[in-house]
C-alpha cells in the first residue's frame, strides 16, 4: 500500500493502548477511521478531534457476533468501502494456572481474541477484496510464537490468530492476490494496561506488568504497524518480538530452560 492518506481504516479495541495509538496515528496521516471497543471511546474521539478527518465509532462487545456484523455493515454504509482492517481487540485472563481455568474463561478469551478476529475478517473481507489496494492486519503476540507459563489461554488464542493469518496470507499468494496484503503483528513488551485489566491477579501479575511498562510505547508500536502496512511487511515485530521469535526457532523444545532462568533471575514466583 503506497499511502494511508484518504484510506478508510477500521481499528478494533481502540479505547486505549495500541488501538488508541493506531487511530491517532492514522488520523494524523489523513486516513478516515472507524473504530470500536467495549469501553468508552471518549479519549480516542478527543485525541483525533483536531485532525479533522471523517470518522465513525461504536461501543459494543466484539464477542457478540451479531453486533460485530452490524458494525461492519454500518461502517461500509457510512464510508462506502473499507481499505484496511486492523484486528487489535484482545484481552488476557491474567496470572492463572491451567487447572484453575474454567470452561467459561476459555470461551470468553477465545470469543474475543480469536473468533473476534476471524469474524471481523469475514464481515469486511469482500469490501477489502474489492479495493484496488487493501490490507488486513491481525494483532497476535510474541506469545503466539513463544509460549509462556501461566498464560495458557492467552497463548492458545494468539497462536490461533497467527495460524489463521499466516494461512490466509499463503492462500492469497497461491491465488496471486497481490493487491490485498496480509500482516501478522507480534508485539513483545508494550506499555499497555492489558495485564492490569486482566480478570486474574496473582503473584506474577505485578512483575509481569512492570516488564510491560519497560517496553515500547503504544505510539511506537502503532507507527511500526503502519510502516509495516506501507512497506508490505508480512510479519511485524515490536519491542523484544524478534528475540522471542529467534529463541523459539533456535530452541523449539527447550526454551523453557531460558524462560525458567529469566524468571529466577527476576525473582518471579514459579
Amino acid at each position: 500500500m503506497k499511502k494511508l492518506k484518504d484510506k478508510v481504516v477500521v481499528v478494533t479495541g481502540a479505547s486505549s493502548g495500541i488501538g488508541n495509538a493506531l487511530v491517532v496515528e492514522l488520523a494524523k496521516a489523513g486516513a478516515q477511521v472507524a473504530f470500536c471497543d467495549i469501553k468508552t471511546l471518549d479519549k480516542t474521539i478527543n485525541d483525533i478531534a483536531s485532525c479533522k478527518v471523517k470518522s465513525y465509532h461504536e461501543i459494543f462487545d466484539i464477542a457478540n457476533a451479531s453486533d460485530l456484523k452490524q458494525f461492519a455493515e454500518n461502517v461500509i454504509a457510512h464510508f462506502g468501502h473499507v481499505d484496511v482492517l486492523i484486528n487489535n481487540a484482545g484481552i488476557a485472563l491474567g496470572d492463572i494456572t491451567f487447572e484453575k481455568v474454567t470452561e467459561q474463561d476459555f470461551e470468553k478469551i477465545t470469543d474475543i481474541n480469536y473468533y473476534g478476529v476471524v469474524k471481523a475478517t469475514q464481515y469486511f473481507y469482500h469490501t477489502l477484496l474489492s479495493r484496488p489496494e487493501a490490507a488486513l492486519v491481525n494483532i497476535s503476540s510474541t506469545q503466539g510464537i513463544l509460549a509462556l507459563p501461566y498464560l495458557v489461554p492467552y497463548c492458545t488464542t494468539k497462536f490461533a490468530v497467527r495460524g489463521f493469518t499466516d494461512a490466509l496470507r499463503i492462500e492469497h499468494k497461491i491465488r496471486k492476490i497481490k493487491h490485498f496484503t496480509i500482516h501478522t503483528v507480534h508485539p513483545g513488551a508494550v506499555a499497555t494496561e492489558i495485564s492490569v485489566n486482566a480478570d486474574y491477579q496473582g503473584p506474577r501479575s505485578k512483575p509481569f506488568n512492570e516488564e510491560l511498562q519497560k517496553g515500547a510505547s503504544p505510539t511506537h508500536a502503532a507507527k511500526k504497524i503502519l510502516n509495516g502496512i506501507i512497506n508490505n511487511t508480512p510479519r511485524i515485530f515490536i519491542s523484544d518480538g524478534v528475540f522471542q521469535d529467534t529463541l523459539a526457532r533456535l530452541m523449539p523444545t527447550s526454551y523453557h530452560h531460558v524462560v525458567s532462568l529469566i524468571m529466577k533471575l527476576k525473582k518471579v514466583e514459579t
